[in-house]
């Protein structure tokens, strides 16, 4: 506060750009009409497809690999990913210093607006490739760490570094508890709502059991 800017150091690492890149082993680039035109098999993801928000609140579980300066590389498997760290369901992130964008295919970016100094700014990338697969990216990164000048009057920063990274792969292993009713059993589509004629011609049975008539095949 009151510091005038280009009078000293910079408080903080603005984002500017975000860059999604898609690969596949294809005679043609992943695109909408490509995809359309010749459905990728099992062996290439599909990009371009519908993903409910439903679909990321799954029980999920599986491995997870770590790495850092000190730590060096860690695996370990994940029996049951709790619900503080299913941050992939949480879209717009965990603070209001988060920087979020959907894209199709269950593409979930997730970064910092500005990094700080003595602060490790959170990268994360989730991917549902599939229905029932979740792959996931954490990268912590450190900016703005000053250097140790021999002109007292220069101020420098060595260049941003990685300071940690995670990476999930992740399997759907079941349904969550209190899932909502309006998701058909063993389907993914949402089921509409009712009119008022449907509901008349419940018999005199209540709101919830005309829902659950109307979920049965």
């Amino acid at each position: 506060a009151g510091v005038e800017p280009g009078s000293g150091p910079p408080q903080g690492l603005k984002l500017f750009r975000a860059m999604v890149s898609r690969e596949a082993l294809r005679t043609a680039p992943p695109t909408a009409e490509t995809e359309a035109e010749n459905p990728p098999k099992d062996s290439n993801p599909t990009f371009f497809r519908p993903v409910p928000p439903f679909a990321w609140h799954k029980e999920w579980g599986g491995t997870s690999w770590t790495w850092g300066p000190t730590s060096g590389n860690r695996g370990w498997a994940i029996e049951k990913l709790e619900e503080v760290d299913a941050w992939h369901g949480r879209p717009t992130g965990d603070s209001p210093n988060v920087w979020n964008l959907r894209l199709p295919g269950g593409i979930l970016l997730q970064v910092p607006r500005v990094i700080v100094h003595g602060e490790a700014g959170i990268c994360r990338l989730a991917w549902l490739a599939k229905d029932d697969t979740l792959l996931r990216l954490e990268a912590g990164v450190l900016a703005l760490e000053p250097m140790m000048m021999d002109d007292d009057s220069l101020v420098g920063f060595y260049p941003p570094s990685l300071g940690s990274m995670r990476c999930d792969v992740l399997k759907k292993i079941g349904e969550l508890e209190n899932a909502s009713m309006f998701i058909k059993k063993d389907e993914q589509d949402l089921m509409r709502p009712l009119s008022e004629e449907e509901l008349s011609a419940s018999n005199g049975d209540s709101g919830l059991d005309a829902i659950k008539n109307a979920m049965t095949p």
